[in-house]
């Protein structure tokens, strides 16, 4: 009995390492098919790769072709006065990559002491943010003048800045950048910050004297994910008045 029931235990090991080979080794008999695709799916590696390898244009790529500037990346264009001078946009990429390096490393670095915001630094850095901000994502768009202009910290004036920040705190609503000009300490505020439209777009402007005598004004729209500002930079409030005006040339696509 023992002897029986021993052969008996043999035997259904056996079939049952028979079924298990036989369950591997029939996918490598079948003819192989192609894969079907599943309605729900994601993309192949190969779709992805090739839709990476074929960026879209980058943030800071605009150009200044005669007096027209324009942004594919934001879409828009925008009008400069007559017979000024931009800064070349290869220069300004450069600049703009320099700059994002030292926001990367200031960002890694131990906090410094707050310094005091001064005329110069409002009028030189056309993509200014507070020390405070978290944001290390700036960009120059363009920076021209009546005068040649040779680098983002040419103190040169007039002057007109467009730049673009990504939306991080604590400057990531229209009326951010505009608070804090206003509240800039000796800044004699000419115009509250109000929303104004411009090409179907809401901007926030306001209008200062900074420490110094520099008449600024600022208009801010959010596009996306940034926010995109123009700086206007002068000596004068008639001449403020006269290159604020040309912002009804800005056309969004």
């Amino acid at each position: 009995m023992k002897t029986t029931m021993r052969h008996f235990q043999l035997a259904v090991c056996v079939l049952a390492f028979a079924v298990i080979g036989s369950a591997q080794e029939k996918p490598q008999n079948q003819t192989p098919t192609e894969p079907t695709a599943s309605p729900t799916a994601g993309p192949s590696n190969e779709s992805t790769t090739a839709k990476s390898a074929s960026p879209g244009p980058a943030v800071d790529g605009a150009k200044v072709s005669g007096s027209t500037f324009s942004s594919e990346f934001f879409k828009f264009s925008y009008q400069l006065p007559k017979d000024w001078k931009a800064l070349d946009d290869s220069v300004r990429m450069s600049e703009n990559q320099k700059l994002q390096n030292e926001d990367n490393a200031r960002a890694m670095a131990p906090p410094a002491p707050k310094k005091k915001v001064g005329t110069s630094t409002t009028a030189k850095n056309p993509a200014f943010v507070p020390r405070t901000a978290s944001s290390t994502e700036r960009y120059s768009l363009m920076a021209a003048s009546s005068e040649a202009i040779d680098s983002l910290d040419s103190p040169v004036l007039p002057r007109i800045n467009i730049w673009a920040h990504r939306r991080v705190p604590p400057l990531d609503s229209l009326d951010d950048h505009a608070q804090y000009l206003s509240a800039t300490k000796r800044a004699v505020v000419l115009q509250k910050p109000k929303e104004v439209s411009i090409s179907g777009h809401t901007f926030m402007r306001v209008d200062i004297i900074a420490p110094g005598g520099i008449y600024h004004s600022q208009f801010v729209t959010i596009v996306g994910d940034y926010l995109v500002g123009f700086d206007f930079l002068t000596t004068s409030q008639a001449e403020l008045s006269s290159m604020t005006a040309t912002v009804d040339t800005v056309k969004f696509q």
